[in-house]
């Protein structure tokens, strides 16, 4: 087997792990602050219905995808490629969003257009 083909697959089982080491947090932090009064309890329930449960499903498929991937199965590029879709659509939310982690969308974004331009390579030379 191609060296980057073993690459690709650990790639992108990391980048699970580490969504959800993020949405872990984002639920365990909103869960504790969910019984504040005021801004406290409001900000925590944004954090666990918009970061922390979408999140955590998220870094489920990615890891499902890179089990997926490791396996050489055709429907883990079609997902790879549906979730590189769907990471792109957040970067760019959040790049264009006047926030103090601007920087993380145009990150996603490079992110994002590397992982779809191996994905399709991939699908290209597999036909």
């Amino acid at each position: 087997m191609h060296q980057n083909r073993r690459l690709f697959p650990i790639i992108v089982g990391v980048y699970g792990a580490l969504w959800a080491i993020f949405s872990l947090l984002s639920l365990f932090f909103g869960l504790t602050n969910i019984s504040g009064r005021g801004m406290e309890g409001l900000a925590a329930q944004v954090a666990i219905i918009v970061f922390g449960i979408p999140s955590l499903i998220f870094a489920v498929l990615l890891l499902v995808c890179a089990v997926g991937l490791w396996q050489e199965k055709r429907w883990a590029l079609i997902m790879a490629l549906v979730l590189a879709i769907l990471n792109l659509a957040v970067a760019v939310l959040i790049s264009i969003t006047p926030t103090d982690i601007t920087y993380v969308g145009f990150g996603g974004i490079v992110l994002s257009v590397v992982a779809l331009w191996y994905i399709v390579k991939q699908l290209r030379f597999r036909d």
